[in-house]
């Protein structure tokens, strides 16, 4: 009985966790529409940091609770990066071969592997994420924040066409891209999101814990696997549809900026609230993080930038090897 509302109480935070970030976007979105802010930078904000809300008040929440949570909470991080690259871009590429934006080769992806090596020198660093480590890494989030701003600002003001200046909000929600015309009502949205969230956070962290003591598997393990692949869902949505529509670039261009935003914004406050303990192991686990990150670039950087069907379907064996590992590891 008690596993059963383990597993009951995992899928209702989940749930909770989805909805509330859906509701947030919408209504905080809208706002920012009304008080005048272009939508390309609404989308740059306020839904990028939305679209990792469940990552990050789970790695909060868990990290806040009794032992074990650092454990939860960084295998969380690490996790949906893994994810990310070997699951849904392995789902995305077998379904579709995916062409990328030069860009992403050349400056963002560059960035993604930068910033994965840092992190995982950082974690090893006394065994713990501090507090000024993860000011340095949320530091380096609003810097790339920033320059984004300015880079999609020029754009648009040598594009001049409103399709230009929405495109960035409207992958995610149609329907943010008008302002508010009820403040009120979207006020109301925000705290039904954010209560949302901090609930269907606590429910997950607790079912997970629960069904990693019937299983018989560390926090660290669950947190990997179960809870990793169901906060990235959103982003494995988001990126299949892009895949369908052929805009492979979307796909994986979403998958880099919310493993930038897992490793700098989600690992930076949640150290900044409580130091993140890294639990002993998990150097193999950023060892596959980063070799996955290292694999997808070599797949995609020489042209025509591509990640072919057959190459999907690697990541995807490749990933489910990993996830095996894992539980005999355990």
């Amino acid at each position: 009985m008690e596993t059963l509302w383990a597993v009951v109480q995992f899928a209702a935070g989940f749930v909770l966790l989805v909805g509330g970030a859906e509701l947030l976007i919408r209504g905080a979105s809208r706002i920012a529409l009304r008080l005048g802010i272009q939508p390309i930078v609404v989308g740059l904000t306020v839904v990028a940091f939305g679209t990792s809300a469940p990552e990050l008040l789970v790695s909060v929440t868990a990290n806040l609770s009794n032992a074990g949570g650092g454990a939860l909470a960084i295998g969380n991080i690490v996790g949906s990066n893994i994810a990310n690259l070997g699951l849904i871009l392995g789902l995305c590429g077998s379904a579709y071969a995916m062409g990328v934006n030069r860009h992403i080769v050349t400056v963002e992806y560059p960035l993604l592997i930068g910033v994965t090596i840092a992190f995982s020198a950082l974690l090893p660093m006394g065994g713990a994420l501090v507090q000024w480590q993860g000011v340095l890494l949320f530091a380096g989030l609003v810097a790339f924040i920033g320059w984004n701003i300015l880079t999609a600002r020029r754009q648009y003001a040598m594009a001049h066409t409103a399709q230009g200046n929405l495109e960035v909000a409207v992958t995610v929600d149609a329907k943010i891209a008008r302002p508010s015309e009820q403040p009120w009502f979207d006020v109301l949205l925000i705290l039904m999101g954010l209560g949302g969230l901090v609930l269907g956070s606590d429910w997950l962290v607790n079912g997970a814990r629960t069904i990693a003591l019937v299983l018989g598997v560390s926090d660290m393990v669950i947190g990997l696997t179960l809870v990793a692949v169901g906060t990235s869902l959103p982003e494995a949505a988001t990126s299949l549809v892009a895949t369908f529509r052929g805009q492979g670039d979307l796909a994986i261009g979403n998958v880099v900026g919310s493993n930038l935003f897992n490793m700098l914004g989600i690992a930076g406050l949640t150290a900044v609230i409580k130091p993140l303990t890294a639990p002993p192991g998990l150097w193999i686990d950023l060892v596959v993080m980063l070799a996955f990150t290292l694999l997808v670039y070599g797949l995609v950087w020489n042209r025509p930038h591509r990640v072919e069907r057959w190459q999907g379907a690697i990541l995807l064996l490749l990933y489910a090897g990993y996830t095996i590992s894992l539980f005999m590891r355990s």
